[in-house]
């Protein structure tokens, strides 16, 4: 069996692996499936004021987020097949060190898939800005923005050279110590999530992470870290969430919930996350990702090795600089793919969690009025098409956590 088939097997198998594990240990609920109902007549819930708030900051979000979602695949597919393109990234570095060649290429291409994102960014950024979700400066935004960007161009050419160099030095097996550190690299990532996130700048709030410890120790799990993050300054909008696992298991508050929530919906808020944390969603998740990752690794290392796709784009060998938009279109559009099936399988924890929490506080009316007010202050889209719910929502819509709610009481 040649390199190229090896990996590409090996592709399907973690994909397949991935499949067989969110079939077997998601808690899979057809209530929010991508045709499940979208529960209108919750609407109720909400005032018609505020709901012509909300519907009239999401008009004005969805079509930017949307293109920023698609972008830098579609970028990426355009740079692997037009040739003037591919040749363009080849001239790029010197011939005679083909790591730096490598390097460059891929920096220059995922620098393109970041700035080609900019103008729809900007547009959600001051749509958001608009209806009062962002209010930090500007200068602070760029400076955010460029942060990012800089890391991404950096770390992903970076791993791209690493694994173009790898296959070239080793062709029959180097595409398995790709393989293996592209699953590394999706385990450590997800590891190391809650030590960048306290980059942003944490609070002290010894009250609110003295409730969270209180409420882990009733529900019975370890939190690891509990970290206040500052946003007032940035957003007024209200979040929680888990992440991180072994000794940086965390659960990351924001700020704004201490003075934004009721004591009975910050219960609720908390309780759902602990839940999370007893149901072991990011361990399963990070399971997931890694097999994904994998998956991805071993399919790009499989088209890089092929004889036929390197003489169809005129790339002399593995390490060629030709192949750097083959292996960025394969990763991003396979993460672009990928993103679809991991909605899918939060919007089904989420589901289940709700249910979990509630059942732990036995207060459906704090639940209810926790749901309200996050849709209220974050401005979440009510009511929306199916093929946006489907492809894009990691949560179910703010009216069906509501049915669910009614459903579970």
């Amino acid at each position: 069996m040649t390199p190229a088939r090896a990996a590409l097997l090996t592709a399907l198998a973690l994909y397949a692996a991935a499949v067989i594990t969110a079939l077997v240990f998601v808690p899979w609920d057809a209530a929010v499936a991508p045709w499940a109902d979208l529960a209108a007549d919750q609407l109720a819930a909400f005032t018609p004021e505020q709901v012509s708030a909300i519907e009239e900051y999401v008009a004005a979000a969805w079509l930017p987020g949307v293109l920023a979602w698609l972008a830098p695949a579609a970028l990426a597919l355009v740079a692997l097949l037009v040739a003037p393109v591919r040749n363009a990234l080849v001239r790029i570095g010197p011939h005679r060190k083909p790591f730096v060649a490598n390097v460059l290429a891929a920096a220059a291409l995922l620098a393109a898939t970041r700035i080609v994102t900019l103008p729809f960014v900007l547009l959600a950024a001051q749509a958001r800005r608009d209806y009062g979700l962002l209010i930090e400066p500007w200068s602070t935004w760029w400076l955010r923005w460029l942060g990012e960007s800089l890391a991404f161009v950096a770390l992903g050419a970076l791993g791209v050279g690493i694994a173009l160099a790898v296959m070239r030095r080793w062709p029959q097996r180097g595409w398995i110590a790709v393989v293996a550190g592209a699953v590394l690299v999706a385990l450590a990532t997800s590891a190391v999530i809650p030590l960048i996130q306290r980059l942003e700048g944490t609070a002290a709030d010894a009250a609110l992470t003295a409730r969270v410890i209180a409420m882990a120790d009733r529900i019975g799990v370890d939190v690891g870290t509990v970290t206040v993050v500052e946003m007032a300054d940035r957003s007024p909008v209200i979040n929680a969430h888990v992440s991180g696992w072994g000794p940086t298991r965390a659960v990351t508050i924001y700020d704004t919930v201490s003075g934004t929530a009721s004591p009975a919906e910050i219960d609720a808020l908390v309780a759902h996350e602990l839940i999370h944390v007893r149901e072991g969603d990011v361990a399963l998740g990070t399971l997931l990702a890694g097999l994904a990752a994998g998956g991805t690794a071993a399919l790009a290392a499989g088209l890089v090795l092929s004889r036929r796709v390197r003489a169809r784009l005129g790339a002399s060998s593995p390490g060629d600089a030709r192949m750097v938009p083959l292996v960025v279109a394969a990763a991003l559009v396979a993460s672009l793919v990928g993103s679809i099936g991991a909605v899918t399988v939060s919007r089904a924890l989420e589901a289940r969690t709700d249910r979990e929490a509630l059942a732990f506080t036995g207060d459906p009316q704090a639940y209810a009025d926790l749901l309200v007010r996050l849709a209220v202050t974050n401005k979440s889209t009510l009511e929306p098409p199916r093929w946006r719910y489907a492809l894009l929502f990691t949560h179910p819509t703010p009216l069906q956590r509501l049915a669910l709610l009614g459903q579970a009481r």
